[in-house]
C-alpha cells in the first residue's frame, strides 16, 4: 500500500492528558500554563534564543522545583530525560535528575511521568524497578474515563519491552511490590497537587488519521512527544517546541509534521496580537494492542 521504507501509524492528539493531569481532577482541554513558567519555557525551547539565556531561565525554574508542582517538575524531568534531542538543547542528558523530577511529579499525580520512569529504568537496565513503574502507570491509566487514557497500545508495548528483558517468570516475584506501592502512595497520587496546568483554556484542534513515517526513518511501535505549541492571534501555529519524546527521542522529529498542522479559533478583534500557548502530548499507536470482553474500551 505504501512504498517500502514507509510505514503507517495512527496519531492521537490527547490534549486532555496534559502533563499536569491530578487523577483527582484530570484535566479535560489542553491547559495553560502559568504566564511565568511559560514564557520561561519559550525562551528554554527556541534554539533561536542564546544558550546563555536559555540556561539563565531553566536555572529559575530549577531554583524553586522543591516547592514547583506536578506539572513544572513534569516538564523539568522530561527536559533532563531528553537533553540534546529536545528543542534549543540547553542542557545535556542527565537521567538522575530526571529520576528526581519525574518520580516527584509521578507521585503527586502525573500519569505520563509514570510511564517516562518507567522508560529511564529500563534504559538504566533497572528491569524490576521499570516494570513497577509501568505497571503502576497501566493500573492508573485504566482508572481514566473514556477518551483521558492512552493508547492501550504503548502501554502493552511498554510491558512487552521490559519483558524481553526481564522474563516472564519474574511477574509473580513483581506484582506485590507493585501492590505495595500502590498502597503507599495511591492517596498523594489521587490527590495529585493544585497545578497550574490543570485548567481549561482554548484547545488546538487536533486530527486522528494515519501518518505515513518518513521513507528510511524507523520509529518505535508506539509511544508519545511533548511540545509546546505558540499560536498566532489567527489561530495558525507560529512554533512547535519539542519537549521530550519517549521511546525514542526520533519520535518527536517524525510527528513534528502532524503536531504542525494543529490551530486555534482565531481570537476576537481587538484582543491583541500575543502568542496564545498549550502543551501537548501527542499518542503514536498502531492500534495493535486492544482490550477485549467487559473491558473492553474505545480505540
Amino acid at each position: 500500500m505504501a512504498r517500502a521504507g514507509f510505514r503507517l501509524r495512527h496519531v492521537v492528539a490527547l490534549a486532555c492528558l496534559m502533563v499536569g493531569m491530578g487523577l483527582a481532577a484530570p484535566a479535560t482541554a489542553a491547559a495553560p500554563a502559568h504566564d511565568d513558567s511559560t514564557k520561561a519555557w519559550s525562551v528554554i525551547l527556541d534554539p533561536q534564543q542564546p544558550l546563555a539565556a536559555r540556561q539563565r531561565m531553566l536555572a529559575g525554574l530549577e531554583k524553586h522545583a522543591q516547592d514547583a508542582d506536578q506539572g513544572e517538575l513534569y516538564l523539568l524531568g522530561s527536559l533532563y530525560q531528553m537533553g540534546p534531542h529536545a528543542s534549543g538543547a540547553p542542557v545535556a542528558q542527565d537521567l538522575d535528575k530526571a529520576t528526581l523530577y519525574l518520580g516527584n511529579a509521578a507521585l503527586r499525580g502525573s500519569l505520563l511521568a509514570m510511564a517516562k520512569m518507567a522508560e529511564i529504568k529500563l534504559a538504566t537496565r533497572k528491569y524490576r524497578e521499570a516494570m513497577i513503574w509501568a505497571q503502576v502507570f497501566a493500573h492508573y491509566a485504566m482508572l481514566l474515563p473514556d477518551g483521558e487514557r492512552p493508547p492501550e497500545g504503548y502501554t502493552a508495548e511498554l510491558v512487552q519491552r521490559i519483558l524481553d528483558k526481564l522474563g516472564r517468570s519474574s511477574i509473580p516475584q513483581v506484582m506485590p511490590d507493585v501492590a505495595s506501592f500502590i498502597a503507599q502512595h495511591d492517596a498523594g497520587i489521587r490527590a495529585g497537587t493544585s497545578s497550574h496546568f490543570g485548567g481549561k483554556s482554548p484547545r488546538p484542534k487536533p486530527k486522528e488519521r494515519s501518518v505515513v513515517t518518513p521513507e528510511g526513518r524507523l520509529t518505535a511501535q508506539s509511544g508519545f512527544a511533548d511540545y509546546l505549541l505558540a499560536f498566532r492571534p489567527d489561530g495558525s501555529l507560529a512554533h512547535a517546541w519539542l519537549l521530550d519524546a519517549v521511546p525514542d527521542p526520533a519520535l518527536g522529529e517524525t510527528m513534528h509534521h502532524y503536531v504542525s498542522e494543529m490551530t486555534l479559533p482565531a481570537q476576537p478583534a481587538g484582543t491583541g496580537a500575543t502568542l496564545r500557548y498549550a502543551w501537548l502530548p501527542a499518542m503514536f499507536d498502531d492500534h495493535r494492542y486492544r482490550m477485549s470482553g467487559a473491558a473492553e474500551h474505545r480505540p
